[in-house]
C-alpha cells in the first residue's frame, strides 16, 4: 500500500472511531460525535434556584449521535441554496396560526426579536440569519432561526444522506422510519433537534453535578461566551460582554468533546417545555407544552448571563418565532 493510501484508509477508520460505530453513513458527519447513553438526574440538581427546573428527577436516556458544535452560518448557507430556503424571518408573515394559534401567529409576525446588553430589547423587521444585528464569521454559529428552519435544515440534510426525514414541518411531529408520527425519538432515523433530556445529558458530560457545558462550575468570560460584564455572582466572575457570537470551537469542550454547550446562542431542541414530573423517565419527549405551544431552547446566549448558560436554564419559544441569539445543533438516533 502507497503512502496516499495509506493516509486515506488511516483517514476513514479514524472518521468511522470519531462517529462511535462501525455505520459508514455516520461517518459521512465529519461533526457527529456518539454520545453512550445511560441514566442521570435531570434538573437544577445543584440547588441553584433554575427556574422551571425541578423538581430533579431520574432520566435514562438511550445512546444518540450530537454535534460537536452549533450549525455554522456556512452550513446553513449550504442548505438555503441547495434548497432554496425562505426563513421564517425573511417571509415575514408564516402559517404559526394554523399549527399553534393565532396570538403565536401575531408574537411570530412582529419580527425577529434582537437582544443587546447595552439597547435593550427591540424587534427587528429586517433582521435575518444574515443581518442579525451584529458581525458574524462563516465560522459563527447561525442566528435568527426559528425552530421550523432548524428542522428544515434537518430533513435537508437527511435527504441529501438519503435518510428518512424526521419532522413533518407543517404539523411539528416527530417521524419514525416509515414517515408515521412518533414521540419515541429512538425509532427516529433522520437527522433532528437534540431532546431536553438528550441536551442536558450530554451538557453535563453524561449526567454529571456540573453547572456549565463546558464541564465548569464558575463562568468565566474567557472559557465560554456569556455576558460577563453583570459582574460577579456565586458561579459568576466578571469579565466582558462581546455583544456578539463568536466562532464555534473559540473556547474549550467539555469532557464529551462537545463546543459552546453554554454561551453563544440558545439551542433549539426538538420538544416542547415541558413540567417536570417527580417519577422516573425513559427517553422523555414532551408533547404538551406548560407554557403553550413553545419549543425548548438550551444553552444560554452571549447575551445572557451566568445564569441562562446554566445546563439546568430553560428558555422557549413558538415554532416560527426567532431572535438574533438563537440557533441550533444536529443530532440523531442510534
Amino acid at each position: 500500500m502507497n503512502v496516499a493510501r495509506l493516509a486515506l484508509a488511516i483517514g476513514l477508520l479514524g472518521a468511522v472511531l470519531a462517529a462511535g460505530a462501525g455505520d459508514a453513513q455516520d461517518a459521512r458527519t465529519e461533526h457527529l460525535l456518539f454520545v453512550e447513553g445511560g441514566t442521570f438526574q435531570m434538573g437544577d440538581v445543584l440547588d441553584d434556584g433554575v427556574r422551571f427546573a425541578t423538581p430533579v428527577h431520574e432520566v435514562t436516556v438511550s445512546s444518540f449521535y450530537l454535534n460537536r458544535h452549533e450549525v455554522t452560518m456556512e452550513e446553513f448557507a449550504a442548505f438555503v441554496e441547495d434548497a432554496s430556503y425562505v426563513t421564517s424571518a425573511e417571509r415575514g408573515s408564516n402559517d404559526t396560526a394554523r399549527r399553534d394559534g393565532e396570538y403565536s401567529r401575531r408574537l411570530a409576525s412582529r419580527g425577529t426579536w434582537l437582544l443587546d446588553p447595552a439597547t435593550g430589547p427591540s424587534w427587528g423587521a429586517d433582521a435575518d440569519w444574515r443581518n442579525p444585528g451584529y458581525e458574524q464569521s462563516p465560522k459563527d454559529p447561525v442566528a435568527c432561526v426559528s425552530w421550523s428552519d432548524a428542522v428544515s435544515y434537518c430533513n435537508w440534510l437527511s435527504t441529501k444522506e438519503h435518510l428518512p426525514i424526521a419532522y413533518d414541518v407543517d404539523t411539528g411531529s416527530l417521524l419514525d422510519a416509515e414517515g408515521r408520527p412518533t414521540a419515541e425519538v429512538t425509532k427516529v432515523r433522520g437527522y433532528r433537534l437534540p431532546t431536553e433530556a438528550e441536551w442536558e445529558y450530554a451538557a453535563r458530560e453524561r449526567g454529571k453535578k456540573v453547572r456549565f457545558g463546558n464541564g465548569r462550575n464558575i463562568a468565566r468570560s474567557s472559557e465560554m461566551n456569556f455576558n460577563a460584564a453583570d459582574g460577579e455572582s456565586a458561579f459568576a466572575e466578571k469579565g466582558e460582554c462581546r455583544r456578539k457570537t463568536m466562532p464555534v470551537g473559540s473556547f474549550g469542550p467539555n469532557d464529551l468533546g462537545l463546543y459552546d454547550m453554554s454561551g453563544n446562542v440558545w439551542e433549539w431542541c426538538s420538544d416542547f417545555v415541558g413540567r417536570y414530573e417527580e417519577q422516573p423517565q425513559t427517553d422523555p419527549y414532551e408533547q404538551k407544552g406548560m407554557m403553550g405551544p413553545r419549543r425548548a431552547a438550551r444553552g444560554g446566549p452571549w447575551v445572557g448571563s451566568a445564569s441562562l448558560a446554566h445546563v439546568s436554564a430553560r428558555m422557549g419559544w413558538v415554532a416560527d418565532d426567532r431572535c438574533n441569539n438563537i440557533g441550533f445543533r444536529i443530532a440523531r438516533s442510534k
